[in-house]
């Protein structure tokens, strides 16, 4: 089969520099949402087919953050073996490179031999789904669920089926038996439509010459209408003047007579407007007056209330001193808080000092504590502290010189043990006569050393014969020959004579001399050790003696230092005894003992002096607060008081304030109250002058004066629009004599003349136009021409799409039988392996999925009931759908050993049917390698740790294996 063993990410998505490992069978990828498993999933069917173009609706996973974008995919294929796919951002399905395990390379022909020609449709049409296309099943009509079951179950039907399917709506788009919108069915109208125009079009051309004659006869009639139609529009023209002006001259008539009646009437200009602006101003200032003389009488009674000014000046004075009052608390709780320090403090020092009693406490702070005292003191303190200083040396160095005496000891004990023993003491005492003996030895051996410095000229000699015996056997000398054989042979025999006389004594000496010589080494390295250990011994005595001399000394000078250190201490108890300190003060405070004395009458004076400032202090205070409460009249707290102090203080002022703002309001009431008189002075003396104007004395009759002189311009007006009207129509005095009635019936009469003129006219209009198109048509017209032509276009744009059609309905009919034919052929090869599937997913309740005569799907259960693909549950039918997937891969085992790739389809399952479907998968597993996406994990229960990989922890690692 054909598995992914690793997968590594350059970068795609979220994922980064990724590897992941897998192995045979199930791998399932967890993660929670939004942790990467589709970018996964994507990323697998990506680098086998490609990106997606812009194109297609699939999402391109470029990475946001990495320039990077691609990866590998190790794959093991049955024919090539090894195979590594690699692609990377390029054109528009990205560059691919595959590696084979042998060296070759290739692109995308070798790519898609390795996918066995599969494009990603046909791929994820039966070996990768989802849970997406499982949720549609429910929705789905019978024929729609048989029509997805026979896809799931028979490879390429559904291509097929839906080229069927758009062949026969292209087939029905271009012509219908009973249609008209399809475009054979419209061609098919027009051509009888054009046919008709054509039959028309040869009958017009007949009628040329008597169209010719027609037209001359009706120009020669119109000339004559026109000629009358001018003189009635004359006439039309001055009776219609004469009739508009006839209303006219009467209302002319009628306003003069008016006019006459109101020549006594004068008004001034807007007068009415002027004076009702008088009268509201009037009104006005009459209003204001009365409610400025009403806040001025308010005014007038507020100020009788009266304000103390003694009061206020005192407030104020005392209110100036809140900074001092302030000043004088915070200045009597600093002295009383540094009161209170001050006697803790000198408590604490007599505590230290060993103090407690009040009259021993008297006498130190009258006790006078000079510096010469103080030098006494010291010197005292200081010969003590030496004392014990020089006591504690000697004593460390007597512990010191104990120790060192000890070790000495142990050293003599350490000697005891190292001297020599009993064996080394006897080879000592025997080795002056065995040293006696060596000596010999080694004379002897000088003197045969002497002997064979004599054998070395012998053994000279003995060469020269040799290389005589050799030069005469060269130059062919047999004198030279035999002096060197003789000389060789003689010396021969005497070495040897020689060797053998001195060969047995020498190897005897030799050996007494080694072990002589060995003794010797023994005994001088036991003298060496005994001289040694001598030396040593002596200097061990030596230390003993010295450290017991210092010894002696450091015990005396011990005892004298404890006399003086006696004697100090007895000085100073009597020093204290002056102070009343005997036994009371530590050891610790003696060298600083007059500085605390000192401090504690510094502390002791100064606490007096605070307690005199505190009271001149708190004098003052009370001073202020009887002042205070005197104003106020009342009682109050320190703390209150000032408060209070204020707010009577803000009250006064807001009074005398209110009065200064009250007088201030009254002077302002007086100027504006004459203001408002002059102004009621001025209106009333301008209506005066109106009502002169109009020769009036009432307002009554002042407006009845003003509608007689509206009425008198309105006539006036009237009168100048009509003149204006009648001088624009230019109507002659005369005229005006005719009757309305006569000129009413010669207008009537003539429009009676006019409309049957213009009736006459546009009949002749419209026959001589009528004419004029049909003879124009006739001679210019190529309409005639243009239809056959257009006839003909017609017939052969005709003929083609009946060919269009033709072919459409040939294929249809051809993909038909084809699908027919595969759902004979392979489709029974399908539903024998999936009735096993089938039975196992649904826990044995149903044994077959079959097809009736109908052509749907049903499904047969082991009682023999038989239920339409619509009866069954929504997860019976997904079960359908998986069993029929599964089953057309095992069918296409050998020829598409792909891997299947489910994103978490089964989440609706039970845990009855989840478990059916786990034991599916790995029954599965053993033949085709499945790659399980889930956010479930629950479904991690039902797998081992090695066959899960964790996308979550994929963002923290830069490689992870399948754990």
């Amino acid at each position: 089969m054909l598995k992914i063993q690793k997968i590594r990410i350059y970068g795609f998505g979220k994922h980064e520099n990724i590897t992941i490992s897998l192995h045979e069978g199930v791998t399932i990828f967890y993660g929670l949402n939004e942790a990467g498993k589709t970018t996964i999933q994507q990323f697998i069917l990506q680098m086998l087919f490609g990106f997606p173009t812009r194109q297609q609706v699939q999402r391109k996973y470029e990475p946001k953050t990495s320039t990077k974008y691609g990866g590998q995919l190790t794959i093991w294929h049955p024919s090539y073996g090894q195979c590594t796919i690699e692609r990377v951002k390029g054109k528009a399905v990205g560059d691919v490179t595959v590696y084979l395990e042998d060296g070759t390379t290739g692109h995308e022909e070798l790519l898609a031999k390795l996918l066995y020609g599969y494009s990603r449709a046909s791929f994820e049409s039966i070996f990768s789904f989802s849970l997406h296309e499982l949720q549609g099943i429910e929705k789905m009509s019978e024929e729609e669920l048989t029509h997805l079951l026979l896809a799931s179950g028979t490879t390429g039907i559904q291509q097929l089926s839906s080229l069927e399917k758009k062949l026969d709506k292209d087939a029905s788009e271009l012509f219908k038996k009973s249609g008209k919108v399809p475009l054979i069915n419209q061609k098919l109208e027009h051509l009888k439509k054009l046919e008709r125009t054509i039959k028309q079009e040869q009958d017009n051309i007949q009628t040329f010459e008597y169209k010719l004659l027609q037209l001359q006869q009706l120009a020669q009639r119109l000339e004559g209408l026109y000629s009358q139609q001018k003189t009635q529009q004359q006439n039309w023209q001055q009776l219609t003047i004469l009739k508009q002006a006839m209303p006219l001259m009467k209302q002319q008539k009628a306003f003069e007579q008016m006019l006459k009646s109101y020549e006594h009437v004068q008004f001034p200009p807007e007068g009415i407007r002027r004076y009702e602006q008088l009268k509201d101003r009037l009104v006005h200032e009459t209003l204001q007056i009365e409610q400025l003389k009403e806040q001025y009488q308010a005014l007038q009674n507020k100020l009788q209330l009266t304000v103390d000014e003694q009061t206020i000046s005192e407030m104020s004075r005392l209110l100036n001193k809140e900074a001092t009052w302030n000043q004088v608390v915070v200045k009597e709780q600093n002295l009383m808080d540094e009161l209170y320090l001050l006697e803790q403090e000198i408590e604490a020092q007599f505590r230290l000092l060993g103090v407690q009693e009040k009259t021993a406490q008297d006498i130190l702070l009258e006790e006078t504590v000079s510096l010469q005292q103080e030098e006494q003191f010291q010197r005292q303190l200081s010969l003590l502290e030496e004392a014990e200083e020089e006591l504690k040396f000697h004593l460390r160095s007597l512990e010191q010189v104990h120790a060192e005496l000890d070790a000495v000891a142990q050293q003599q004990q350490q000697l005891k043990q190292e001297s020599l023993s009993t064996e080394e003491e006897h080879i000592l005492a025997r080795w002056p006569q065995r040293k006696r003996k060596l000596e010999q030895l080694r004379l002897g051996r000088s003197q045969r050393s002497k002997q064979q410095q004599s054998s070395v000229f012998i053994f000279i000699m003995l060469a020269i014969s040799v290389l005589a015996f050799i030069y005469g056997v060269l130059e062919k000398n047999m004198a030279v020959i035999v002096i060197g054989a003789v000389m060789s042979l003689f010396i021969t025999l005497y070495l040897k004579f020689a060797r053998q006389a001195h060969e047995a004594p020498s190897k005897q000496h030799s050996q007494q001399i080694r072990e002589l010589e060995q003794e010797e080494n023994i005994a001088q390295t036991i003298l060496l050790k005994k001289q040694r250990l001598e030396d040593r011994w002596l200097h061990v005595n030596e230390q003993q003696q010295e450290k017991e001399r210092q010894y002696v000394k450091l015990e005396y000078k011990i005892q004298q230092a404890e006399l003086v250190i006696e004697e100090a201490t007895l000085s100073l108890q009597q020093f204290l005894g002056r102070y009343k300190l005997e036994g009371n003060v530590p050891k610790t405070l003696l060298p600083e003992l007059f500085m605390r004395i000192r401090s504690v009458q510094e502390l002791v004076a100064k606490k007096k002096s605070t307690c005199t400032l505190l009271q001149t202090i708190q004098a003052e205070k009370n001073e202020l607060v009887e002042q205070a409460q005197r104003v106020l009249k009342a009682e109050y707290s320190e703390q209150e008081i000032f408060m209070h102090l204020r707010t009577a203080l803000l009250t006064l002022q807001q009074e005398q304030q209110m009065s200064q703002q009250t007088k201030e309001q009254l002077a302002s009431l007086q100027t504006k109250i004459q203001s408002v008189q002059s102004h009621i002075e001025n209106y009333e003396s301008e209506v005066t002058q109106l009502f002169n104007a109009a020769n009036v004395q009432s307002e009554k009759v002042y407006y009845e004066m003003h509608e007689q002189f509206e009425q008198q311009q309105k006539i006036k007006t009237e009168l100048q629009a009509i003149q204006s009207q009648l001088v624009s129509l230019d109507v002659d005095n005369k005229q005006s004599l005719i009757d309305e009635e006569q000129l009413t019936e010669q207008l009537l009469a003539l429009e009676e003349e006019r409309g049957a003129m213009q009736l006459a006219i546009d009949h002749c209009l419209e026959q001589r136009a009528t004419l004029q198109i049909q003879k124009e048509n006739l001679l210019n017209d190529e309409k005639y021409g243009q239809l056959l032509q257009q006839f003909e276009q017609e017939k052969s744009v005709l003929q083609q799409l009946i060919g269009q059609w033709a072919a459409k309905k040939a294929l249809t009919t051809a993909i038909h039988e084809t699908l027919f034919r595969l759902r004979e052929e392979k489709l029974p090869h399908v539903l024998t392996e999936v009735n096993a599937m089938f039975n196992l997913l649904t826990g044995g309740r149903y044994d077959q999925l079959l097809i009736n005569d109908e052509g749907y799907f049903v499904a047969h259960d082991v009682s023999g009931l038989r239920y339409q693909m619509a009866e069954l549950s929504q997860a019976t039918k997904e079960q359908a759908y998986i069993s029929l997937r599964m089953a057309l891969a095992k069918t296409l085992t050998a020829s598409a050993p792909f891997p299947f790739i489910m994103d978490d389809p089964f989440v609706h399952f039970d845990r009855n049917r989840t478990d059916k479907m786990v034991q599916l998968m790995k029954e599965v597993g053993y033949e085709r390698q499945i790659l399980y996406f889930t956010c479930h994990d629950a479904m991690l229960e039902h797998w081992q740790k090695d066959q899960i990989v964790d996308v979550g922890a994929l963002a923290n690692e830069r490689g992870v294996a399948s754990t």
